[in-house]
């Protein structure tokens, strides 16, 4: 009988994390999801997944931000797999640090919870994916490389992030496929509120007019795992935006 495909998914009960998890869901994978403080939303799609197909989904809690919390997820993950197929590197910091203002605080939150934790998580899961020739997919954000105003420590932690992801495509390969996704305006953020001509302005300056779904990340994160003769690409998913 042929093994089950697992995917680690951080970042994973809500959102475009939540979309992912439900799409490869679907696709018959079994699914472990990282959370942090979304407690209600895990516990809620974990009951969904097993209630549609028995031993389908585990939830893991851990707070990036603190070493021990990290260290123990990855424990109980290679306690309760002996196969990863896909690593997405989905949890992010996100949040405006103006040059006037920006600390030496926030520049390690956001690097730590864009770029450090996918390196270290990589690391940690190196030897499953090699055995399955597995992939990784990290997300990015499709305006790092043109620079974002007000969010010069986030644009950098996302570039550091691109480069990672060809330079371990390089290192890794050929066992392991390293990926990333630069989703454009897909949901809108939360923390950071923009009126609607806020909003506007940013549809007007995507090709395609409108803003995209959650849908358009998922179907393009299959594909990376599907198509395996992809490796060290930044996939921009964001309606032509990126080519102003």
């Amino acid at each position: 009988m042929a093994k089950d495909k697992v995917v680690f998914l951080t970042g994973g009960s809500r959102r475009i994390g939540a979309n992912m998890a439900r799409y490869f869901h679907k696709k018959g994978f079994k699914l472990i999801l990282h959370f942090n403080n979304s407690l209600e939303e895990a516990e809620s799609l974990e009951k969904y997944f097993l209630s549609k197909r028995k031993n389908s989904c585990t939830t893991i809690q851990a707070d990036f931000s603190d070493q021990n919390s990290t260290d123990d997820a990855i424990r109980k993950i290679l306690e309760r797999t002996e196969t990863l197929d896909v690593l997405i590197n989905n949890a992010s910091g996100f949040f405006s640090t103006p040059i006037k203002t920006a600390s030496k605080e926030q520049w390690i939150t956001l690097l730590d919870t864009n770029t450090t934790i996918p390196l270290f998580l990589i690391q940690a899961f190196r030897p499953l994916l090699e055995n399955s020739k597995g992939c990784v997919i990290n997300i990015s954000d499709s305006q790092v490389n043109s620079g974002i105003a007000k969010y010069s420590l986030y644009a950098a932690a996302k570039s550091a992030l691109e480069s990672l992801t060809k330079s371990l495509a390089k290192e890794l390969a050929p066992n392991i496929r390293v990926n990333a996704i630069a989703p454009g305006i897909i949901l809108w953020p939360e923390a950071e509120g923009l009126n609607e001509k806020e909003k506007l302005a940013i549809i007007k300056k995507t090709f395609l007019g409108r803003v995209g779904k959650p849908e358009d990340i998922s179907a393009v994160a299959y594909m990376l795992y599907r198509s395996t003769y992809i490796t060290g690409q930044v996939i921009k998913v964001d309606g032509g935006r990126s080519i102003q």
